[in-house]
C-alpha cells in the first residue's frame, strides 16, 4: 500500500484509490468464466501447451477433423520415416519376387522417395549455429 500512496503523492494515480481487496482480486479477473477441465491431469495440460506453442511457431499445422483416431496414426509417420522405409523396400524388391513386378515397384518407390526428398527440401528451414550451441 505504501507504493500506491507514493504514486498518489506524485500525482500518478488520478482516480480513487483501490482497496487492498480490489488490488488483489480485480473485477476483470472474477468474470473469467469456467475453464475446461483436462482429464489427463498435468501431462495433458503440458501436452496441450506444447501443441499450442508448436502451432504458434509454425512447426505444426492444425487441421480440424471429425475422426480423431486417424489423426494420431497419420501424425506418427514423418517424411524422414518414409524415406528410411523406402530404402529397405527397394533392396527387398531386388532380392525377392517376380523380376518385372519388382522392377515396377522399385521404380515407383524411387519416384516416391524423390518426391519426399523434394518436399523435405522445399519445407526445410535454415537455422543458425547459435541454435545448436548455448553461449
Amino acid at each position: 500500500m505504501r507504493s500506491v500512496d507514493n504514486l498518489k503523492a506524485r500525482n500518478r494515480i488520478f482516480a480513487q484509490l483501490l482497496t487492498l481487496d480490489e488490488l488483489l482480486d480485480p473485477a476483470e479477473e472474477r468474470d473469467m468464466g469456467e475453464f475446461p477441465a483436462f482429464e489427463g491431469g498435468d501431462k495433458a495440460i503440458s501436452d496441450e501447451v506444447r501443441r499450442e506453442v508448436a502451432i504458434a511457431s509454425g512447426d505444426v499445422i492444425e487441421i480440424d477433423s471429425d475422426d480423431d483416431d486417424n489423426d494420431s496414426a497419420a501424425a506418427s509417420v514423418t517424411r524422414t520415416d518414409l524415406l528410411h522405409l523406402c530404402q529397405p523396400l527397394e533392396v527387398g524388391c531386388m532380392q525377392y519376387g517376380d523380376p518385372q513386378f519388382s522392377l515396377n515397384l522399385l521404380s515407383q518407390l524411387r519416384t516416391f522417395r524423390a518426391q519426399l526428398r523434394r518436399e523435405e527440401l522445399l519445407n526445410a528451414r535454415q537455422t543458425s549455429l547459435e541454435q545448436f550451441f548455448s553461449v
